[in-house]
């Protein structure tokens, strides 16, 4: 067993920032703004979370979506910062004759059934601009990748980590929901 010595952090004031560029490029292989599951830790909320602190431990860590699982690790939805507003989650508890603190995060999720995901494979031979194209036609912010050999999510690719891979903003545009274009059409 080796002794390590401690010190002290008081005279410390400055991190470390990588030197390395994260820069990307449109005609970057889109492997390049890819968060691979198998490098780095999916960041999950468990499903018994209530939805109102899922949104505070969000606005805490700056995160504007989390993957929720059960107890026993089992994907089952995604939950972004959008279905957490205010607006969504009276709604929810009004349909659900609840109260906004009764709601769990499964109550706001988006299902997993209702996700759409780029394929692995596809992404190894994709460049950024087929991944930018893709997000902005589909009005998404997050897109999961899956890799059906593997039977697994395999990551995630985020707009704003685009944005700032690419320093240039994204914008996507919100699609109208249901009850909108409902709404419009009588």
């Amino acid at each position: 067993m080796r002794n390590l010595q401690l010190f002290s952090t008081a005279s410390i004031d400055h991190l470390l920032w990588s030197s390395q560029e994260e820069n990307a490029y449109l005609d970057s292989p889109a492997l390049d703004v890819f968060t691979d599951f198998d490098v780095a830790r999916p960041i999950v909320v468990d499903a018994s979370t209530s939805a109102l602190e899922t949104g505070e431990i969000m606005e805490k860590t700056h995160a504007n979506m989390r993957l929720v699982v059960d107890k026993n690790d089992k994907f089952l939805g995604v939950i972004t910062l959008h279905e957490l507003s205010e607006l969504n989650m009276l709604l929810t508890a009004k349909k659900l004759n609840h109260t906004i603190e009764e709601l769990l995060v499964t109550d706001v999720m988006v299902n997993r059934e209702d996700l759409q995901a780029f394929d692995y494979e596809q992404i190894t031979t994709a460049k950024v601009s087929d991944i930018v194209r893709i997000l902005k036609e589909n009005s998404l912010h997050h897109m999961l990748v899956i890799d059906h050999q593997q039977h697994h999510i395999r990551g995630l690719i985020a707009a704003s980590d685009l944005a700032k891979k690419l320093s240039m903003p994204i914008e996507i545009h919100q699609r109208p929901s249901f009850s909108q274009i409902f709404s419009s059409a009588h």
